[in-house]
């Protein structure tokens, strides 16, 4: 086993994602520079929102885990929803204009954006209505993974209905790649269909990604639906993310 991950893991009571956890593990270095951020302007009230720069190398830095969210050491992934800090506006951050004034606006954290949580998700989904599929998915996937982050450090949290009816909607929107096979097969654990979680994990993959779905079968055997972590790191360090074409 890395030692490195071993001095880490001596910190703090083993858990599963130590012992699971991929072979290239973060060694322990001073935190990096926070990354640059983008300053937008609010489309309804006009005042700044500040994005971090998503494309900063900054913030490769993280772990991966079997619900297939990604967490860097100061951000989640980018996020394709956000609301403004001055008037709660929801909104696609990608598309917000830059702010004229910019260049002036220095980093304050009264301007970040403001994430949507588990039930910002929740209410979406109740009030869409018909959606177009790709964003069908994100919004259900996001809903599951942020709803999954109280049972990240091994806790054993009950699925609620609301929980649970999202994952058998997401469950019929997942398609066939490596990154929607691997999603089905943490679904179908967490719901205790390991029968079918073993199937979903039977079909090939890709080689690099043996190693992976051999532990994630051995949770199915075990009757374990909870969360494993994958991989913590620098992904570029790891050949086999490659094959998760989507993530």
């Amino acid at each position: 086993m890395n030692k490195n991950h071993d001095s880490r893991a001596g910190q703090r009571p083993a858990t599963r994602a130590d012992r699971d956890a991929s072979a290239v593990i973060a060694t322990d270095k001073p935190a990096p520079p926070m990354p640059a951020v983008l300053t937008k302007q609010c489309s309804n009230c006009g005042a700044p929102i500040q994005i971090p720069d998503f494309t900063s190398p900054d913030l490769l830095e993280g772990r991966l885990w079997s619900d297939l969210r990604f967490d860097s050491a100061h951000f989640s992934e980018p996020p394709l929803l956000g609301k403004c800090p001055s008037c709660g506006a929801l909104g696609p951050l990608a598309e917000l204009p830059p702010m004229p004034e910019s260049s002036s606006i220095q980093p304050d954290d009264r301007y970040n954006y403001q994430a949507l949580d588990s039930d910002d998700y929740a209410a979406l989904l109740e009030e869409a209505g018909d959606i177009a599929p790709p964003f069908h998915s994100y919004l259900r996937i996001r809903f599951w993974q942020l709803s999954n982050d109280r049972r990240r450090g091994g806790d054993s949290v009950p699925l609620s209905e609301a929980e649970r009816a999202n994952m058998l909607a997401l469950l019929e929107l997942l398609g066939s790649r490596p990154a929607d096979r691997l999603m089905r097969a943490q679904i179908q654990r967490q719901l205790e269909d390991f029968e079918g979680a073993q199937a979903t994990l039977d079909t090939p993959f890709d080689e690099q990604l043996a190693p992976l779905v051999k532990r994630l079968q051995r949770l199915a055997a075990e009757g374990d639906p909870g969360l494993m972590e994958l991989f913590a790191g620098d992904p570029r360090q790891a050949a086999w993310l490659l094959s998760l074409d989507g993530v």
